[in-house]
């Protein structure tokens, strides 16, 4: 399953991985899930953890409080979901990158990610090589457009 990015144009920017790791919150309501992704993140040196959020509700107020470069959000959580809190982050701070985290990769529900603001949508089952393809593809200024990463 390869990465679904979506060019979201100029107003997001995705550099290149550089040494200097990004700034991650983690969204799952599962605290098992939260812990491995985190764990996942630290041990591999993907990305810095700098908070983890429980719901969508706690991951808006965290981001407001520890601005994190990209917040990754599991897509299916009670409450506010991962699409709803997308969808606010990016209008709250336009400047945070939004990853969608999910077992469903159809097309409809990548089209709806890319309408929340989610520049991409990662596949649990292959969250880490997934994330570090995500972090290593510089974005293509185009009109907005669902990839298929290789």
């Amino acid at each position: 399953m390869a990465v679904a990015a979506v060019n979201l144009g100029a107003r997001r920017h995705l550099a290149s991985v550089s040494a200097q790791k990004k700034r991650v919150l983690v969204a799952d309501d599962s605290a098992t899930i939260l812990h491995a992704i985190c764990t996942l993140l630290e041990h591999h040196r993907v990305a810095e953890v700098v908070g983890r959020a429980e719901n969508g509700s706690e991951a808006i107020d965290r981001v407001g409080e520890l601005q994190p470069e990209l917040v990754l959000l599991d897509a299916d959580m009670p409450g506010m979901s991962g699409l709803r809190t997308a969808l606010l982050l990016s209008q709250l701070h336009p400047q945070t990158e939004i990853v969608l985290m999910s077992m469903d990769t159809s097309a409809q529900f990548r089209a709806a990610c890319a309408a929340c603001g989610a520049l991409a949508l990662i596949y649990k089952p292959r969250f880490l090589q997934e994330l570090r393809a995500f972090l290593q593809r510089p974005l293509q200024k185009s009109s907005a457009t669902i990839r298929l990463g290789a």
